[in-house]
Formats: structure tokens, sequence, C-alpha cells
């Protein structure tokens, strides 16, 4: 599975976030108004542009996904099993997708995109990253390695 969202797969793909992101803020009694809760402002932002929607979606997806690990056991169960009974990946198939991410940049021994730039980014500031130093050290030099790229095709 991968998370190239376009047209085909939007509403899918949005079905899990807004899956993800309701029992996050339910589950933790979050007060926060209609408006500014994700899925509402992601349906405004589809208003706009779907365009930008998509990106959106994405990244918020992706960020959803991978801060999965720091909240309590019991929501993450309550999720897994929401997205479970709507026929979705659970959350073990989703967080797969990261560390996928992770291990093809490591084979690869470089970043090719800026999603696996964003992915690397937030691996390497997760105090609480798996990762051991060595790997970390590598992702660390091919974060850097892309950068200084980006910056310099510019």
């Amino acid at each position: 599975m991968n998370l190239k969202i376009d047209d085909s797969n939007y509403e899918y793909y949005k079905n899990i976030f807004e899956i993800i992101s309701n029992n996050i803020f339910s589950g933790l009694g979050a007060d926060v108004p209609e408006f500014a809760r994700p899925i509402n402002v992601l349906n405004e932002t589809e208003k706009q542009s779907k365009s930008l929607a998509k990106k959106s979606l994405k990244e918020g997806l992706r960020d959803s996904i991978s801060s999965l690990k720091h909240y309590p056991l019991s929501i993450v169960d309550l999720i897994d099993t929401d997205l479970k009974r709507n026929s979705l990946p659970g959350i073990r198939v989703l967080q797969s997708i990261v560390n996928d991410t992770i291990n093809k940049v490591l084979e690869r021994k470089g970043i090719k995109n800026l999603d696996e730039y964003y992915i690397v980014k937030e691996v390497l500031i997760d105090q609480s990253s798996e990762i051991d130093e060595k790997n970390k050290a590598l992702l660390d030099q091919y974060f850097y390695d892309f950068e200084f790229k980006t910056k310099k095709g510019k």
C-alpha cells in the first residue's frame, strides 16, 4: 500500500483520516471547536482547491499515522477496530508505510523525494524512535545531502 493520493483514491484515504482524527479527538476528550477539527478543515480546503486538499490529506494522514505511537494504546485500539469495521487497512498496515519508507531510504542510501524527506525528518526528530544510532546517523546524512541538493538546485 502506497500513500499516493489522487482523484481515484481520495475518498478512501479521507475515510481513513477521518476515522483516525475523530478517534484521537474523542478519545482524548479534546475540546476543539467543530470548525477546527482536522476533517472539517480538510472539507473547507476541498471547497477552495481539490489539489490543495489532496496534498493536505497526504500530509495530515502521514502525520497522524506517525504520531499514533504517542497516544494511549486504548485510543490506538479503537482506531484499529474502527478502521477494520469499515473494511479499511488496520493501524499496523498503515504504520508499515512509514517503516517501509525508512528501510527504502537506508537500502538506497539516499532520499529521492519530499515525501521521503518529511518521513525521515520526523524519525530524526522523534526521540522515542526505535532506529538504532548507526542508522540514525545514516539518515541524518541522507537528510543533509537531500537538503543541500534541493537548495543547490534552486
